[in-house]
């Protein structure tokens, strides 16, 4: 968490998710050396090395997701924006909410970091697909919910 936020202020254009990524691959060094240090290097056979090594692993994968998700949240949750703001003003009209969390704004802050990702791009007035990571990642979670029998959400046909 230290060192995402260190990062985020000398690379302040770079994504928080990419940072967050970064971040966690190179946290595998001083959690593989330490894990090594305290534990795995007293371990007599080489099944106990490989059974625990996995579970590190498996320990330290599910923090990082863990802390992955309440980073998300804390980035781009619009409930825990809300009640944030609600907290600084102790108490907002509606009106007040709606004008502070702004339709188009929330769509331009998107846009904008999936640019910073790489995974759209701009020409002219038109968003194009430059990568296919996330869309993958969409297309995967679309059919798990298809495959769940969850609706679909709406989609957008500019031909009608």
């Amino acid at each position: 968490m230290l060192f995402s936020r260190i990062f985020a202020i000398y690379r302040p254009n770079t994504s928080n998710h990419i940072i967050f990524t970064i971040c966690v691959l190179v946290g595998y060094i001083p959690m593989g050396i330490s894990i090594w240090e305290v534990f795995l290097k007293y371990l007599a056979t080489p099944i106990e090395l490989v059974t625990a090594g996995i579970h590190a692993l498996i320990i330290y994968n599910a923090l990082s997701y863990s802390y992955f998700h309440i980073f998300n949240m804390s980035e781009t949750a619009r409930r825990i924006r809300i009640l944030n703001e609600i907290d600084k003003a102790k108490q907002l009209k509606a009106s007040d909410v709606a004008f502070i969390y702004n339709a188009d704004d929330m769509l331009k802050v998107r846009l904008e970091r999936l640019m910073a990702m790489h995974q759209i791009k701009k020409i002219g007035d038109r968003y194009l697909l430059d990568q296919n990571l996330l869309y993958i990642v969409a297309k995967i979670v679309a059919g798990c919910r298809n495959l769940l029998g969850f609706p679909l959400p709406k989609t957008f046909n500019p031909k009608g």
